[in-house]
């Protein structure tokens, strides 16, 4: 079966810890044909092992006939642009979450695609890691009965890595970074929606500044969310805690016949000790940001362009964990409830 060209635009972190090795995983349905990046080394970098070209533009992959489809991973608030002109150019299209930094801009993005007739999915990994794949398959089939009560906390030690959250990077610039709620609740607030099945009616929100160097980026969140049918989901998130404290994430399930709890390990088998503190070598790669997630998230988009059918994560999903990660912020601010959907 003939693979799928690939574009790759942004060639940063997520890029080289996540997409591009999933490509790896899916060479025999994919070939990383172009890549783009500002820093032009990214590009060559993510590249080479393909024998792809590289480039400053992203409009030069968009620009390559025998490309089907582009991995847009740069930060959010260049995704509209870059996945509208993907979509202008008849490229499917994966892109990282969160879809956008406001509703407007997803709206343009969904109808730029819908109207091309490409494909749009939006990278909610966690939909693809195993855990919650799992725990998907026990709420389906009944296990928990109804539920009623979502919760899931989540703590990275400030800096993975040690620029992030400061002027120096991006996430750390609060005229184009949303933070802990784009960052991380996202995912919760995706997966809320996901298990509970019914959308959000109104949320309440505390979120904080709290690390040295911070010049006004939210680096800590707790949310509570409550649904149509009166289920309540809530997340706690910190990008705050020490160097080398390990990342965590918690989940605790309650239904009307039984719960569900999910949780990391606190530490792997290997621990070293600096003058820097802890160190938990392969830790924070062994945990939810794991290559399986990523692979199965690519392979979903190849399987829908092959079958020419709808990939099985609407982007309006992705929507609607965006607009609730939005109101979360603004409650913060309100200091008071948001309604939802009136």
């Amino acid at each position: 079966m003939q693979r799928i060209g690939l574009g790759l635009i942004g060639c940063g972190g997520i890029a080289r810890s996540a997409h591009l090795p999933a490509m790896g995983q899916l060479v025999d349905h994919v070939a990383l044909l172009a890549t783009a990046d500002t820093d032009l080394s990214a590009a060559e970098a993510a590249a080479a092992p393909w024998g792809a070209t590289a480039h400053t533009d992203y409009r030069a992959v968009l620009a390559r006939p025998d490309i089907q489809a582009v991995v847009v991973a740069t930060p959010e608030y260049l995704h509209a642009e870059q996945v509208c002109a993907a979509a202008a150019a008849g490229k499917h299209v994966l892109c990282e979450k969160p879809i956008a930094p406001s509703l407007a801009e997803a709206d343009r993005m969904i109808a730029a695609c819908a109207a091309a007739g490409v494909h749009l999915l939006i990278g909610h990994s966690r939909r693809f890691t195993r855990r919650y794949m799992e725990i998907r398959a026990a709420v389906d089939r009944g296990e928990i009965g109804e539920v009623r009560l979502f919760r899931e906390n989540e703590r990275r030690p400030r800096g993975i890595p040690q620029i992030w959250w400061t002027p120096r990077h991006w996430t750390g610039n609060p005229q184009v970074s949303g933070g802990a709620p784009m960052m991380n609740a996202i995912h919760e607030t995706d997966l809320m929606r996901w298990f509970i099945g019914q959308e959000a009616r109104s949320v309440t929100a505390e979120v904080n500044t709290t690390i040295e160097g911070n010049v006004g980026v939210i680096d800590f969140i707790s949310l509570t969310v409550r649904f149509a049918n009166g289920a309540i989901g809530s997340a706690e998130v910190l990008n705050c805690a020490p160097p080398g404290y390990p990342a965590f994430h918690q989940l605790e399930m309650y239904g009307t016949a039984g719960a569900i709890r999910a949780r990391d390990h606190e530490l792997t088998g290997l621990t070293r000790f600096g003058d820097t503190g802890a160190d938990y070598p392969g830790h924070y790669e062994m945990l939810l940001h794991n290559l399986p997630a990523y692979a199965r998230e690519l392979a979903e988009l190849v399987e829908a362009i092959r079958e020419a059918r709808p990939v099985k994560l609407p982007a309006s999903e992705a929507r609607a964990a965006l607009e609730i990660a939005l109101a979360a912020v603004r409650s913060a601010h309100l200091g008071q409830a948001v309604e939802l959907g009136r």
